[in-house]
């Protein structure tokens, strides 16, 4: 039952530490929802300009962001 004490600075690091994943996380989220939208919007171009290279450039870029989504929820 007794607690351990931990040295100032080394939760100070720790704090720190959890901080700076807490940004990550919050920053690489962000930039798969702008990416996904952007990669949306791409295929739908691609669609009306009847362009299949470009549809298959961005659907594969798009299932290769869902399947890190999937991979990471696993």
């Amino acid at each position: 039952m007794n607690k351990q004490v931990y040295p100032v600075n080394q939760l100070r690091v720790f704090i720190n530490t959890i901080n700076d994943l807490s940004a990550e996380l919050l920053l690489q989220e962000a930039m798969d929802e702008y990416n996904c939208k952007l990669y949306n919007d791409k295929i739908e171009e691609a669609l009306l300009a009847k362009d299949e290279e470009k549809f298959m450039k961005y659907t594969n870029l798009l299932k290769e962001l869902t399947d890190e989504d999937t991979d990471d929820s696993e």
